[in-house]
């Protein structure tokens, strides 16, 4: 519901595929990736930007981004969905551990920031990851 959803059998669909996908090994870790990346963007009061693939220039931030591209959802299930996005969480991962977003030149943080921007607005359409709760809270 936190995206703004309320007709509840799309509701009930969501919440079983969620349930199905919960369990696998990729799921709550990329659910506290989303949580960090909230956090991130509020922190930094991000509310939106262009990716200038062009200014893209750590190894592991080209591989978030063109992971993002890669992913196709269009025709899916809301399952299926789940299950692929969940495929982002190594890229995502490394992107944590390699890249410092807030990095001192304004332009590379904004570009960083857009990137999160986008993670987050697209791959959020079935569930606020960022919401779900996790063993780690």
């Amino acid at each position: 519901m936190a995206c703004g959803w309320s007709d509840l059998k799309d509701l009930a669909a969501r919440l079983e595929a969620l349930k199905a996908v919960r369990p696998t090994e990729d799921f709550e870790p990329l659910a506290a990736s989303f949580k960090r990346v909230k956090n991130i963007l509020e922190q930094a009061a991000f509310t939106g930007g262009v990716i200038d693939a062009g200014q893209l220039t750590d190894e592991a931030e080209r591989a978030l981004h063109a992971a993002m591209g890669g992913l196709e959802l269009s025709g899916l299930g809301y399952r299926e969905q789940l299950e692929r996005i969940a495929t982002l969480r190594p890229v995502v991962d490394q992107f944590f551990d390699k890249v410092l977003v807030n990095a001192p030149e304004p332009h590379v943080r904004q570009n960083r920031l857009a990137l999160l921007h986008h993670l987050r607005s697209e791959f959020s359409r079935i569930a606020d990851f960022s919401e779900i709760v996790t063993s780690s809270n």
